[in-house]
């Protein structure tokens, strides 16, 4: 059999200012046996691979596009990316079926539902008898065009995501019996009307989310001809009909039983939707709770500016506050600001500098803080995290810490999440000497920093991440939702 393989991962925030446009959709492809060899990791694509692998299935690689979180997507950039993945697909000829790695929350200037627009486009090349299998990252908004086009989808099961490897080598199961004439997929998908902060989508013991997934799980091992059920938590900042929580359910050849599966899950969320209220703490409450603490780490997490959400990164309420309080023995994770460590480097280590940083992107994320300290660490900014969940090789740009006394402030010259002991480690900064530890994350630093931290808050601060849904302009949005509106 032959196969081709490709992978499409951009997470939108519909509500930031700049845009994701060609020139990083470019530079964020990977292509031919370097998409490959990329595939060894700890993707769904990687495991997908190892199934081909165990099959001796020919494979074709097409392309991964891995532009990150940002802005809505231009025009040109979606439609460029469709048409290669086209182009390429033409020039490889006969294919067995198709395996891609989506996100589930691309949206482009001039259309929502960039997933369903990409696998509208496939179909209609490869015809209605060809598999086509995608694994989904959890925070997926999915849409009835995406159900529809693809012959299944598949979730991963974990938030924090550990699982895309497992998630991949069950694409590879499924698209065999496809090709053996044992496996005919059948999907259902529902969504109630929830779409709720990322925050609460954290799969843990005491979570609702945790509760819901066990939920979900314990149907599907009920019924053998039950191939899969994916409960996906949704991604809030981007705007679209169905943001939100949505199930599909996968069943072999029965669809009245998938249906009645995911109504079955959808009627669990809508029945723990109140469990979905954020629990968030004033930046002055929480920043001195941190302060009277008595044994650190404490860890803050700023959710409204996270690396994982497609902010600018540069949001300064929690340094500001820190200052104001006098704080000691902190650590500012991070403030992406690249003109200030082009200042920084230029000044070098082991000198003063006077430095005005952050809130310089937008108006949303608070105003440019001023600090004055010592250049202690220039750094490449390459690092590889020390989780099994969002592994890999993180690159934040060139960047410095800055000593300002009794507060350190790391600068990058990207947004970069930061939910992890290695960011630090890596600025020869040791996590578990400092009193407080500043996380731009939404919910990845609980897990992250679970095994040093004596307490963990999750901040109110201001920023177009804000888990307060009330705050954001949402425009399209179906309505009535919760929590925006009261049912």
């Amino acid at each position: 059999m032959r196969v081709a393989v490709g992978g499409y991962l951009a997470a939108v925030n519909s509500f930031v200012t700049h845009r994701m446009d060609l020139d990083l959709f470019q530079r964020a492809t990977l292509a031919g046996e370097v998409l490959l060899k990329a595939g060894r990791g700890e993707s769904a694509i990687s495991g997908f691979l190892d199934g081909a692998r165990e099959r001796n299935w020919d494979v074709v690689p097409l392309q991964f596009v891995v532009p990150g979180v940002g802005g809505k997507i231009t025009k040109e950039a979606h439609e460029t990316t469709k048409e290669t993945f086209l182009s390429l697909l033409r020039k490889a000829g006969r294919v067995d079926g198709v395996f891609l790695q989506l996100h589930g929350t691309a949206a482009a200037e001039h259309i929502d539902d960039c997933e369903g627009d990409f696998l509208v486009a496939l179909r209609g090349l490869l015809g209605e008898q060809i598999p086509i299998i995608a694994s989904l990252d959890g925070h997926a908004n999915v849409t009835p065009l995406m159900v529809k086009q693809a012959s299944m989808l598949i979730g991963v099961k974990t938030n924090p995501h550990y699982d895309f490897v497992p998630v991949g080598q069950q694409a590879a199961r499924v698209m065999a019996g496809m090709f053996d004439g044992s496996i005919t997929p059948t999907s259902a998908w529902a969504q109630p009307a929830m779409a709720p902060a990322l925050q609460k989508l954290y799969i843990a013991s005491g979570w609702p989310m945790e509760h819901l997934m066990r939920v979900a799980q314990n149907l599907a091992a009920r019924h053998a001809r039950v191939l899969d059920v994916s409960l996906l938590g949704g991604f809030f900042p981007s705007d679209i009909p169905e943001t939100g929580i949505s199930v599909v359910a996968t069943t072999n050849k029965e669809p009245n039983l998938a249906r009645d599966i995911a109504e079955q899950v959808k009627e669990a969320c809508w029945a723990k939707r109140h469990a979905f209220h954020t629990d968030m703490v004033s930046v002055e409450d929480a920043v001195r709770e941190a302060i009277e603490t008595e044994k650190g780490p404490v860890v803050l997490g700023d959710l409204a500016d996270s690396g994982g959400a497609g902010t600018p990164g540069d949001g300064t309420a929690l340094l500001a506050e820190l200052l104001r309080q006098n704080a000691k023995g902190a650590v500012i994770g991070n403030i992406a600001d690249s003109a200030a460590v082009q200042e920084a480097i230029k000044a070098g280590v082991g000198k003063q500098v006077t430095l005005t940083i952050g809130g310089k992107v937008d108006k949303f994320h608070g105003d440019p803080v001023q600090v004055s300290g010592r250049v202690r660490v220039i750094h490449d900014g390459v690092y590889t995290a020390a989780t099994a969940f969002n592994a890999g090789t993180y690159r934040r740009g060139v960047t410095v810490v800055l000593d300002c006394g009794g507060i350190e402030v790391i600068l990058t010259s990207r947004p970069t999440l930061v939910f992890e002991v290695n960011h630090f480690r890596s600025l020869g900064i040791e996590p578990t000497e400092r009193k407080i530890l500043t996380a731009k994350s939404e919910l990845q630093h609980r897990a992250g920093f679970a095994g040093i931290a004596s307490k963990i808050i999750d901040v109110d601060t201001p920023g177009l991440a804000t888990q307060i849904l009330t705050r954001l302009p949402f425009q399209k949005i179906r309505r009535p939702v919760f929590p925006l509106d009261d049912i």
